[in-house]
């Protein structure tokens, strides 16, 4: 899964950068502390560059351990995240499971070694040329108390296992209801960074998009920073649910949707060429101009709010990072060149230098 999508230019200034504050917190060079590194220089990952802030203020230097709880708390493999997530009750759950069916099978298995001692005492009985008629009925009975011992357990075993397949089946429910959770952002509804890269890289694996012209569009809340400041988070929250709502409303099935930053989305609509991306962008800078978001406290509508929109469009092939980082570019174009309007991709588009893309408000 694609998960960092700077620019060649940007990638390497960070690499740059991770490689140094690697040196100053004294951390081994391995692949999980220097991921965890990278996220805190890339300043892509909110709550994990709070976390290794607070083990800053106990020490300068970051043990690996401190490092790798980090890592397996905020970077953890998506597959993985669920699971870390439900561990605890999913254990708990579990290790019911294996006691119930470890007793039961016990049980059974203590009954049918009795029995099995007792059918070879009635068959040594059996052979005894002395053996009388009230002896012999009294065999008789015990084989067939036996056998509806025997039996009776087993029933009971069988019963167990079925019982506990059906909880054995809701456990991985659950599993796979928390594997949907960690790709969805909990404020607005739709898919994260995460789950939107997951999506769109499902389309690249089984071909369904390989070859074919496929437009991605990145769009930004322009002036975010003051709606938060103006009115707080909270009104800065309704915002961001607000434009989620009507990107996804607006688009067809098929055309993936997510948030992808703090006030920043994406869009990956298959099978559609540049002039079609423009035209998706526009109605839905339009469509968010439509969007009226109340002060609470005046109960007076807060100025219209605008986006801006970069698209580009193309082939597509099993590597897309290209598409982001050229539609980053024309998004940057948007904001640069006045903010609320709709840019398309072309080799013309100005390199501009941005920040990478963080979630300093507003998190996902």
């Amino acid at each position: 899964m694609l998960r960092y999508i700077e620019s060649k230019p940007a990638s390497a200034e960070i690499f740059r950068m991770v490689i140094q504050k690697m040196a100053d917190w004294g951390c081994a060079f391995t692949p999980v502390h220097y991921t965890v590194v990278y996220e805190y220089v890339a300043g892509i990952n909110p709550p994990l560059i709070e976390s290794v802030n607070e083990l800053l203020k106990k020490s300068p230097i970051l043990s690996g351990e401190d490092l790798e709880k980090v890592f397996v708390k905020f970077i953890v493999p998506d597959y993985v995240l669920p699971l870390n997530d439900y561990r605890g009750t999913l254990a708990k759950q579990l290790q019911t499971i294996l006691q119930n069916l470890s007793s039961t099978t016990t049980q059974t298995a203590q009954e049918a070694e009795r029995v099995r001692n007792g059918m070879e005492s009635y068959s040594h009985s059996l052979k005894e040329e002395s053996l009388d008629e009230k002896t012999f009925r009294t065999l008789v009975d015990a084989v067939l108390k036996d056998t509806l011992s025997i039996r009776e357990s087993s029933s009971t075993l069988n019963s167990e296992l079925v019982k506990n397949q059906k909880k054995i089946d809701l456990l991985q429910d659950e599993l796979r209801i928390a594997r949907a959770e960690a790709m969805v952002d909990p404020l607005t509804g739709i898919l994260n960074r995460r789950g939107f890269l997951g999506k769109v890289n499902d389309l690249l694996l089984d071909g369904k998009v390989v070859g074919k012209p496929c437009a991605l569009l990145m769009i930004d809340i322009d002036h975010f920073k003051k709606i938060n400041d103006s009115y707080g988070h909270i009104i800065g929250d309704k915002a961001i649910v607000a434009v989620s709502k009507v990107l996804r409303g607006s688009v067809s099935e098929g055309v993936v949707v997510g948030r992808v930053g703090g006030e920043e989305f994406a869009v990956f609509s298959p099978q559609t060429n540049a002039e079609e991306g423009v035209a998706l962008g526009e109605r839905l800078r339009q469509n968010i101009m439509k969007i009226e978001i109340m002060n609470p406290s005046t109960r007076q509508k807060i100025s219209t709010m605008t986006v801006s929109v970069g698209v580009h469009s193309t082939k597509l092939g099993r590597e897309w990072e290209e598409m982001f980082e050229r539609s980053d570019k024309a998004l940057y174009a948007s904001k640069s060149s006045g903010r609320n309007r709709v840019t398309l991709w072309t080799p013309q588009t100005p390199d501009i230098k941005e920040p990478s893309r963080k979630s300093s408000s507003n998190e996902v």
